[in-house]
C-alpha cells in the first residue's frame, strides 16, 4: 500500500499565502482513502483550497465538469497515476487537459522510465513521488499554479496581439493604449520574427536575454542562435525552418539560453506562424521556466521535443 506524508514531516504555514484574495483550488484524484484525506487536511492547512475527491477517472472527469459549469474550475489536478477502474491516471489527466484549464501534477510511487515517458506528452507541470514530502508538494502546486496562470495569459496575449496586428489601426490612440497594457506589462516575453531577423520585442523579451529593447530589435537570425546552448541550436534552427514552411511542428517547445550576462535560464515558447505586413513571420511568446525545471529536476530537454 502506498505510503501518505512521512510521520515527522511538518505542515506548510504560509500566512501570506491564506490572506491572498484567491486561494489556489485544488482537486484530488486518489483512489487510496487514507492518502486523500491525509493529502486535504495538509494542503487546506497550507493554504489552498480543495473543491474535491475523487477515487476514479470517469467520477473526477464529471465533477470537474460541474464545477466548471459553476464558475469554480479548479487550478491544479493532483492525479495518482495508478489509479483503479476504467481509466488510469495518465488517460484520466489526458482528457482533463483537452476538457479543461487544470494544470496536471502526478502522484506516483514508480519513478520508472515507461511512466514517466508515457505521462510526459500530457505536458504536466510536475511530478510527486510517494511517499511525498509536504514541502516539497507544497512548492510543486504553488510554482504550477504561477505557471497554469502565464499560460493562461499566453493565450490570451496572443489572441489580442494578432488581433491588433491584422487589423493594421496601430495609429488608433485607444488601440495603442491596449497595446501597451497587453504587450509592454506582460511577464511573457513577445517577439515577432521575420526575414531572418526581429522585427517586433517587447521589454519582458528584451529582459529575459539581458539586453536593452533597441539592442533586441536589432538582433538577426545568426544573434538569436548565439544566446543557445551549444547543444540545443541545430535541432531549434531545424524547427525555426520547419515553422516558416508550415510543416506543422510542435507549437511549443522548452530549451536553454545563455543571457548576455552569462546565466543559463530555462524557457519554454509558443510559436505561431502569421502574416505580418503581407509576409510569413513567426509569432512567439516565451515563459521563463528555470524555476520549474529546477523544483522538477526529471522535466528537462527531451528528445520527443527535437522534432
Amino acid at each position: 500500500m502506498a505510503l501518505f506524508g512521512r510521520e515527522g514531516d511538518q505542515y506548510v504555514k504560509n500566512d501570506q499565502l491564506k490572506k491572498m484574495k484567491k486561494a489556489t483550488t485544488v482537486f484530488i484524484v486518489e483512489d487510496e482513502m487514507l492518502i486523500a484525506a491525509c493529502l486535504k487536511d495538509q494542503l487546506q492547512e497550507s493554504g489552498f483550497q480543495i473543491l474535491g475527491h475523487s477515487a476514479r477517472g470517469e467520477k473526477s472527469i464529471e465533477e470537474i465538469h460541474k464545477l466548471k459549469e459553476e464558475g469554480n474550475e479548479p487550478d491544479i489536478v493532483l492525479m495518482d497515476i495508478n489509479l483503479r477502474g476504467a481509466l488510469d491516471g495518465i488517460e484520466t489527466a489526458r482528457q482533463i487537459t483537452e476538457l479543461f484549464n487544470c494544470g496536471i501534477i502526478f502522484l506516483t510511487g514508480q519513478s520508472s522510465r515507461e511512466v514517466y515517458e508515457r505521462s510526459f506528452f500530457i505536458k504536466p507541470f510536475g511530478y510527486v513521488l510517494k511517499p511525498y514530502d509536504v514541502e516539497q508538494m507544497v512548492m510543486t502546486i504553488e510554482i504550477a499554479s504561477y505557471q497554469r496562470k502565464l499560460e493562461v495569459e499566453n493565450r490570451e496575449i496572443r489572441q489580442k496581439l494578432e488581433t491588433l496586428l491584422t487589423e493594421k489601426i496601430k495609429e488608433n490612440t485607444e488601440v495603442l493604449e491596449m497595446y501597451n497594457t497587453i504587450v509592454e506589462n506582460s511577464l511573457m516575453g513577445v517577439m515577432v520574427f521575420q526575414e531572418d531577423k526581429v522585427v517586433f520585442a517587447n521589454s519582458a523579451f528584451a529582459n529575459m536575454l539581458g539586453c536593452s529593447p533597441e539592442e533586441t530589435t536589432r538582433l538577426t537570425r545568426q544573434d538569436l542562435v548565439n544566446f543557445l546552448v551549444p547543444e540545443d541550436r541545430e535541432w531549434l534552427v531545424r524547427l525555426l525552418d520547419r515553422r516558416f514552411k508550415d510543416e506543422t511542428p510542435p507549437q511549443h517547445t522548452m530549451f536553454r539560453i545563455v543571457r548576455a550576462d552569462g546565466e543559463l535560464r530555462w524557457v519554454k515558447t509558443y510559436v505561431r506562424r502569421i502574416e505580418f505586413n503581407q509576409k510569413i513571420a513567426l509569432h512567439q511568446t516565451y515563459l521563463d521556466v528555470t524555476e520549474y525545471v529546477n523544483f522538477n529536476p526529471a522535466i528537462n530537454h527531451q528528445n520527443n521535443e527535437k522534432i
